[in-house]
């Protein structure tokens, strides 16, 4: 019965302890002043980016629906990521990243809005990684100033900014 969940619930908690505590993470946040829903129904289609980023269709190009889907990004200067979806629910998703040529590994970020009141809410992106090849701190301002900018172009695409 109750044994053999303890001995795996044991062997989870010791196996690489602190594994997840230890990752470097990266937060941005936003009040929008719209509702939740307004600022999900721009910003929630996790193939669709160029919804809110104002670029082209060709640089998010979507491959499967729902958990275990991907998007194929085409970043500025040219370098290709490719994201798989993790997790989705109301007002979040979750992704990873599968390929890039990002200073990271193991790269897991959450998009999310809450809802404040009936007329503004609260973004939050933010993304657990491990560095390659960089400081923790450089992973963490590279991501954060990525996030920041994704939130002007939110900002741009709404005509607040």
């Amino acid at each position: 019965g109750s044994c053999p969940k303890r001995r795996n619930a044991l062997l989870l908690t010791t196996t690489k302890p602190g594994i997840f505590a230890a990752m470097p993470t990266a937060t941005s946040t936003h009040i929008f002043a719209l509702s939740a829903a307004e600022l999900w129904q721009l910003i929630g289609d996790f193939g669709d980016t160029g919804k809110w980023s104002g670029r082209p269709p060709v640089a998010c190009v979507a491959d499967g629906q729902g958990v275990g889907a991907l998007r194929t990004l085409t970043v500025l200067d040219g370098r290709v990521i490719v994201d798989r979806l993790e997790a989705e629910g109301e007002f979040y998703y979750s992704y990873s990243i599968v390929t890039s040529t990002l200073p990271v590994s193991s790269y897991r970020a959450t998009m999310s809005v809450a809802p404040l009141d009936e007329v503004s809410c609260t973004f939050t992106w933010s993304g657990v990684f491990e560095a390659k090849g960089i400081s923790d701190a450089d992973a963490v301002a590279f991501f954060e100033g990525v996030y920041r900018s994704g939130i002007a172009m939110m900002m741009k695409t709404l005509g607040l900014g």
